[in-house]
């Protein structure tokens, strides 16, 4: 988990500072992105969240995650219009679908700083923010914690390979318990151990310290941190009309 955890600052520092989203400016994207594209059912709206994600993305460094995700939001809406044009039967599929593809962009922009953001960058802009310290602790832990557990599944899986049972479809299809019993179980197990360790990383760090944190890093709200907010909060404005019906 140790290990795991400095790959992601490492990552992190790879990120030239001036191609960096403040952290308290990506904490208020995504809550801009969530309210967008829960305001109103517009797809333009959507269109317009993800394509800002896009750019974000690639403006620090990362365009083939932001790529990836597009393609994934693309996939989410084709699949999203069959369901819709296939009967009453799949309606509720694409329902569901849907809500996930709402999601898709605030998840984009949360993993664009969970890449970019280093857990002390992150505790001292919480605490700019005036957020309790269990708050701040319990976000610093999640940020290790969301690539650490790909880390273990992805450790899993090849553990799985090794011992000739690699995961495919069909053997999903015909042996699904074996599947949870060989993936999930293991990896379920490790997260326990994943997340004490990280707890316990943490308070080595002096996260939970009394006294109010001194930060190595500087931490500034630029111009292109308040382009992005405005661009985002400009959205959110859009989108609260249409739901309202202000806006046709």
């Amino acid at each position: 988990a140790a290990k795991a955890s400095e790959r992601a600052c490492g990552r992190a520092a790879a990120v030239p500072p001036a191609h960096r989203v403040d952290p308290r400016v990506s904490l208020v994207c995504i809550l801009l992105i969530g309210l967008s594209t829960f305001a109103s059912a517009s797809v333009a709206v959507e269109l317009a969240a993800m394509g800002g994600c896009v750019l974000v993305g690639i403006w620090c460094g990362r365009p083939s995650s932001a790529l990836r995700w597009a393609a994934a939001w693309a996939a989410l809406f084709v699949l999203c219009w069959l369901c819709a044009h296939s009967g009453v039967v799949l309606m509720a599929v694409g329902a569901s679908l849907a809500m996930l593809r709402r999601m898709l962009c605030a998840f984009m922009m949360a993993a664009n700083m969970v890449g970019t953001t280093r857990t002390g960058e992150l505790a001292y802009s919480l605490q700019r923010l005036g957020l309790p310290k269990r708050v701040s602790a319990a976000l610093c832990v999640m940020l290790r914690f969301a690539p650490t557990l790909g880390q273990e599944f992805g450790a899993v899986l090849d553990a799985m390979k090794v011992r000739g049972i690699a995961l495919s479809p069909a053997r999903v299809l015909r042996h699904p318990v074996q599947v949870v019993e060989n993936l999930l179980v293991p990896v379920v197990g490790r997260v326990g151990i994943v997340a004490d360790e990280l707890a316990n990383a943490a308070a080595v760090r002096g996260i939970d310290a009394p006294n109010r944190r001194t930060s190595y890093y500087e931490l500034h709200i630029g111009a292109a941190d308040a382009l992005l907010l405005a661009y985002f909060a400009a959205i959110a404005g859009v989108s609260a009309a249409l739901g309202a019906g202000v806006l046709a």
